[in-house]
This record gives structure tokens, C-alpha cells and sequence, in this order.
């Protein structure tokens, strides 16, 4: 009887846990609208970034700061369009170090260029953001960011 029990609690719990997976087919991924590239200089350091634009003011793409002196940061962005601000998520590593950091950025969009903001920022419970009771200063900035074309990867 012992045997009998045990079997239909194994069965029925594999049998609960199939139907709660969702079985519907994986969406596939979304396709950029456009890619902008952008390169800005100040001084002997150098930022490039490309900006994948999807449905609903979201961002995507990749962000190169090398600096003179300094080892380079690489990584990838993510955001969205707020009016004519962008607030990124930056997640990128410095020179080759295995240790990966994730920082807010903000831009202006103003004819046709990004211009980094400088804010405050806050970390809680792990995650850095933008203190919103700062206004974030755009005039302040290192880099701004001019449309440049786009190099095209050899095959």
C-alpha cells in the first residue's frame, strides 16, 4: 500500500509539473528598426557606440570608451528613450579583467547628437541608479557623441 502511495504522489507531481510548463514556442528574437553609430572624442580618449532602435524607444547595442592612459571599457547598453533623454544600462568590463560592473548612463538627444550626462547615483541592494531628486547635468559631460557611418564587419 506504502509502494502504491508513494508511486501516485511521484506520478501526480510530474504530471502537475508538465502542465504548468508553458509550452508555446519561443519568440523570436525582436529586429532592430535602425542602427545609428556615434563616435565622440575629448582629448586623446575616444568613445564609439552603435545603437540597435526597436519598437518602443528601447536601445540596444555596444559601447567602446578607450581612454589614453587608462585600460578600455567594453560592453553592451540597454534603454529606452524617455522624450529626447536615453537612459542606458551599461554592463562592461575594464581592459581584460574578468569582472564585469553595470552603471547607468544618460544622453540628450540634441540636433542629432548624445550628450552624456553626469548624475548622481545611488546603490541599493546591489543596483546602481540615478538619484532622482539630482537633475542629471548634461552640460558638465565628457563626451558627446556625433552620427557617424557605420563600418561594416568583414566576412
Amino acid at each position: 500500500m506504502r509502494n502504491r502511495l508513494l508511486l501516485f504522489t511521484v506520478l501526480s507531481s510530474i504530471a502537475l509539473y508538465s502542465c504548468t510548463q508553458n509550452n508555446s514556442p519561443a519568440k523570436p528574437p525582436e529586429k532592430a528598426i535602425s542602427t545609428t553609430c556615434y563616435i565622440a572624442i575629448d582629448g586623446k580618449d575616444t568613445a564609439r557606440m552603435e545603437l540597435d532602435s526597436f519598437s518602443k524607444q528601447k536601445v540596444k547595442g555596444n559601447l567602446i570608451i578607450s581612454y589614453d592612459q587608462k585600460d578600455n571599457n567594453n560592453g553592451e547598453i540597454e534603454g529606452t528613450f524617455k522624450g529626447d533623454t536615453l537612459i542606458v544600462s551599461y554592463t562592461f568590463k575594464i581592459g581584460k579583467k574578468p569582472v564585469v560592473y553595470k552603471n547607468p548612463l544618460a544622453f540628450l538627444k540634441k540636433d542629432g547628437k548624445l550628450i552624456m550626462g553626469i548624475g548622481k547615483m545611488e546603490t541599493t541592494m546591489g543596483r546602481t541608479y540615478f538619484r532622482k531628486d539630482i537633475p542629471i547635468d548634461f552640460g558638465q559631460g565628457r563626451f558627446t557623441y556625433a552620427p557617424v557611418e557605420c563600418k561594416k564587419e568583414p566576412k
